[in-house]
């Protein structure tokens, strides 16, 4: 893998995407969706169908359900996007704070296995991991949505959701995501805690921005790329 051209590959993919969100939400799941189908040809295809069909939930979900509110906050001023970036490149530098308190990274990346010797799928490589970080927040933020709404139906517990509103299922959620990030992307049990917290700080985010991605998007993104970025340049030494 060559880093720089897989590194200027990630940043074209994600201000692409960081573009057309300012346009509409729906043409930049669209772009994610054409760039992870690329992935799904060029890689472990087991793999890769599990985060497309996790997508087309959290997707449906979007468009099917009105209540929803994923995508309804999505900033399209200039000073809007660029205090979400700055705010994502923050969360961003926390989790690194994190991690190092805690020993390990806290979030995790998974890894694709490229089938393909063709070198621009190679590149693009630290891209789809990157990209899996933003799936895996609209499939938290889905979560957190369908929870936020049934919770209120369920007898005993709606009462804490009325009580505690957003926090009892910022709980739920970060946890449910901690744990998928233990057993999936061999993060160690032990940190199993902070991984929950560092989503529950991504639903923070989302939540304070007015059910705006992309701060969230930016911090993920970055964690994932640039862990398999380090992961190529661990193999090249």
């Amino acid at each position: 893998m060559a880093v720089l051209t897989a590194i200027t590959i990630m940043t074209i993919s994600f201000l692409a995407y960081v573009i057309l969100r300012s346009v509409s939400h729906i043409i930049a799941d669209v772009f994610l969706f054409i760039l992870f189908i690329f992935a799904f040809v060029v890689s472990n295809r087991e793999f890769s169908v599990f985060y497309l069909l996790l997508f087309l939930i959290a997707i449906v979900i979007d468009l099917g359900v009105s209540k929803f509110e994923i995508g309804k906050g999505v900033q399209t001023g200039f000073m809007d996007v660029v205090i979400s970036l700055l705010i994502g490149l923050g969360l961003y530098l926390v989790i690194i704070f994190m991690s190092a308190r805690a020993g390990g990274n806290i979030v995790g990346a998974p890894e694709i296995a490229i089938s393909s010797t063709s070198q621009i799928a190679q590149n693009m490589r630290p891209t789809f991991i990157g990209i899996l970080g933003i799936i895996e927040n609209r499939i938290a933020f889905a979560f957190f949505e369908v929870i936020s709404i049934f919770g209120l139906l369920i007898p005993v517990v709606g009462i804490a959701f009325q009580l505690v509103p957003y926090i009892v299922p910022t709980i739920i959620v970060g946890l449910i995501m901690g744990i998928l990030h233990v057993t999936a992307y061999s993060v160690a049990i032990s940190l199993l805690i902070w991984a929950s917290i560092a989503f529950m700080l991504f639903i923070v985010s989302y939540i304070a921005r007015g059910r705006d991605s992309l701060p969230s998007d930016t911090a993920h993104f970055l964690n994932n790329g640039i862990i398999d970025v380090n992961r190529g340049l661990a193999i090249v030494v």
